[in-house]
């Protein structure tokens, strides 16, 4: 598919991690402001999760410095995690509404903001109150998941038996 992570709309996602398959990686796409304006990031989320291939400092080979350091370094990325990064990106590509609900199921967070979903309809949809403000109901329709909705209104109402 060959997708910019930039191409990609804002919000947090959770996906198949296609480095170890059995477990999830979740991701963030939003636009920094910065004093010149905005700068476009693609990150893991939470800020610190280390996901896919990491080099570290001790990974590089002692004896290299300088240029040969920063060619071995860049050619390590462009083996290892370039790929890595782009498989996400086509993953979430696919379908970024599936990996919006999915991030907003699995952490209770909006897709959007990734603030805490609260209230019962937050929960269905994967999208707080204010960030559903403006999406036009046919587009809200395609992020409601009842069965997501029913089981965080059982596991409240579970919470709220033994209190």
């Amino acid at each position: 598919m060959a997708t910019s992570a930039l191409d990609l709309p804002e919000g947090y996602y959770a996906i198949r991690d296609p480095h170890t398959p059995d477990l999830f990686s979740y991701w963030r796409r939003h636009d920094a402001k910065t004093r010149r304006g905005t700068r476009p990031e693609f990150t893991a989320w939470p800020p610190k999760a280390r996901t896919g291939p990491i080099l570290y400092k001790a990974d590089v080979p002692a004896d290299l410095h300088g240029r040969a350091r920063a060619e071995w370094v860049n050619t390590w990325y462009g083996k290892h995690r370039a790929p890595y990064t782009a498989a996400v990106v086509d993953t979430i590509a696919s379908d970024p509404i599936a990996a919006g609900r999915r991030f907003a199921a699995l952490t209770v967070r909006c897709c959007q903001c990734g603030r805490a979903l609260r209230d019962a309809l937050s929960k269905a949809y994967g999208i707080g109150p204010d960030c559903r403000e403006g999406i036009p109901a046919e587009i809200l329709a395609l992020y409601f998941t009842p069965r997501v909705g029913r089981a965080h209104a059982d596991h409240e109402a579970g919470k709220a038996a033994s209190r």
